[in-house]
């Protein structure tokens, strides 16, 4: 009777309990991104950002990918205009049972941060998620695409801008490049934001 009193007691803190999120270095992240004036079809006129590279997580597959935006303290962050998505938005190397494949990525523009992660990463965060048929492994390389209104900040290093959550961890990396960069009266192509937000009215 004391025995599985025991066991219960124990089950029931785990259930309880508040599961730890562990943060460290990914082993390799060689990330970069560009950005162009875009003419996609749906995206005309917006600024094309085009992340690039590689990881290395050494354990546990990827669940998905966070680029953390340096826009805060803006009026309009959490405008869903600020950031859209093509679909698909990204593609990977990624494994299946059949073996090597492609993943396929989702987008979503999360403006508080993704409540998925540790809070002290929370910053406006574009998020890839891959699809249910190929999944990224360990390692891998990938391409990733979002637009935005707002053009690029000029070419630099931003320290810890990658998040990839691997099993309850989440790894960081640095990313290197041109990101987003303005407030919400930046132009874009010689447009203020209010002749910006008419467009998609």
């Amino acid at each position: 009777m004391q025995r599985w009193f025991r066991l219960l007691t124990v089950a029931a803190l785990f259930a309880t309990a508040t599961p730890a999120f562990a943060i460290d270095d990914c082993a390799t992240v060689n990330m970069s991104v560009s950005a162009s004036l875009s003419s996609d079809p749906g995206f005309e006129g917006l600024y094309k950002y085009t992340v690039t590279g590689s990881w290395d997580v050494t354990q546990l597959g990827v669940s998905h990918f966070d680029f953390f935006l340096a826009l805060k303290n803006m009026e309009c962050i959490c405008d869903p205009r600020v950031i859209k998505f093509g679909s698909p938005a990204g593609q990977s190397t990624g494994t299946n049972a059949e073996g090597p494949c492609t993943s396929y990525y989702t987008g979503v523009y999360q403006c508080m941060g993704d409540p998925s992660i540790p809070a002290e990463l929370r910053a406006p965060t574009v998020k890839f998620m891959h699809d249910a048929i190929c999944e990224p492994g360990v390692a891998g390389t990938g391409t990733w695409v979002f637009y935005s209104p707002f053009p690029p900040a000029p070419f630099s290093v931003y320290p810890d801008a990658v998040a990839i959550k691997h099993g309850n961890g989440t790894c960081l990396g640095d990313l290197v490049g041109e990101m987003p960069n303005g407030d919400c009266a930046t132009p874009a192509q010689a447009k203020s934001w209010g002749q910006i937000k008419s467009l998609y009215r």
